[in-house]
């Protein structure tokens, strides 16, 4: 199995698992002011594992934004917005996956034309 469609299966798994905490989450606490009403940073920060987990999340999408760039720069990653769009709509989860996905493809077919 080539590389990349392990990536892509990680994508999918990347946004099947945190979606599947989030979305009865949401059904339970979305509608009615629940998400307007700060129940979102309540939760989020509920006690200090939460606050660790949290924590962890945006310091990894930091690095990944970063690493994104860097991989830009070097030629191997044509576009980063769509690893910044995944990141924030979905989490480092999907971000990184589609990212290392991205860079795959790129540098396959860099190696084709070569």
């Amino acid at each position: 199995m080539p590389v990349r469609h392990l990536y892509l299966g990680l994508c999918v798994l990347g946004v099947v698992v945190p979606y599947a905490f989030f979305v009865p989450w949401l059904l339970d606490h979305g509608s009615g002011g629940g998400m307007g009403g700060g129940r979102f940073l309540r939760d989020l920060a509920a006690n200090r594992i939460s606050l660790f987990c949290a924590a962890d999340v945006v310091v990894s999408a930091i690095v990944l934004f970063r690493f994104a760039g860097v991989e830009r720069r070097a030629g191997r990653l044509a576009r980063v917005w769509p690893v910044y769009a995944a990141t924030l709509l979905v989490g480092v989860s999907f971000g990184l996956p589609l990212m290392l996905y991205l860079r795959q493809v790129r540098m396959e077919g860099m190696s084709r034309v070569s």
